[in-house]
């Protein structure tokens, strides 16, 4: 009988007084979260690192070069802008993808972990606010990161479309076209 009331007791002090709106605002984040993992799913990471490489291996001094030598305006800006999105996109997709990966599974395990707290009732009210807004703000945070990181790979994939004609230039100011790996 003992066991039986023990087993009672504490199975009802284990439920405590969990939030319910809170939980559903917990459980509306890792949707979000795992949103967000999705979408940078989609990022093709090997097209990007291609892109690197051919810039830095081949293209690179080209393009310097040129700029250097270029009088016309227009051509200064594709040039100009073909060169800023390859030299400070591209490296910023391939290295803020998988930080921003790192970071959301982070926000995703804090906000199973606070889910469970609050779930339990083991925070008291003033923390459980608390909690729950510094783990919004990661979430918001990491929203924003990943917002950034596809507005750079618009841009790297624009810039990457024109290439053709940054590289006409190239041959025109050269007299060679720029190697291609």
């Amino acid at each position: 009988m003992l066991a039986v009331l023990t087993f009672l007791f504490g199975t009802a002090s284990c439920r405590g007084t969990g939030d319910p709106v809170k939980v559903r605002a917990i459980d509306s984040l890792l949707v979000h979260v795992d949103d967000l993992l999705l979408e940078l799913g989609t990022i093709d990471l090997s097209r990007f690192t291609h892109m690197d490489s051919t810039f830095r291996t081949s293209r690179r001094q080209a393009i310097e070069d040129l700029l250097r030598d270029t009088l016309d305006r227009r051509e200064a800006l594709l040039v100009g802008d073909h060169f800023r999105a390859m030299d400070q996109s591209v490296p910023q997709v391939l290295e803020g993808t998988p930080r921003a990966i790192t970071e959301l599974e982070h926000c995703k395990q804090q906000l199973k972990d606070l889910r469970h707290d609050i779930d339990h009732g083991l925070l008291p009210e003033g923390s459980m606010d608390t909690y729950f807004d510094q783990e919004s703000l990661a979430v918001d945070q990491a929203d924003r990161s990943v917002r950034t990181l596809f507005r750079n790979a618009e841009v790297a994939d624009s810039c990457w479309a024109i290439r053709a004609g940054v590289d006409s230039l190239i041959t025109a100011h050269t007299g060679q076209h720029p190697q291609r790996p």
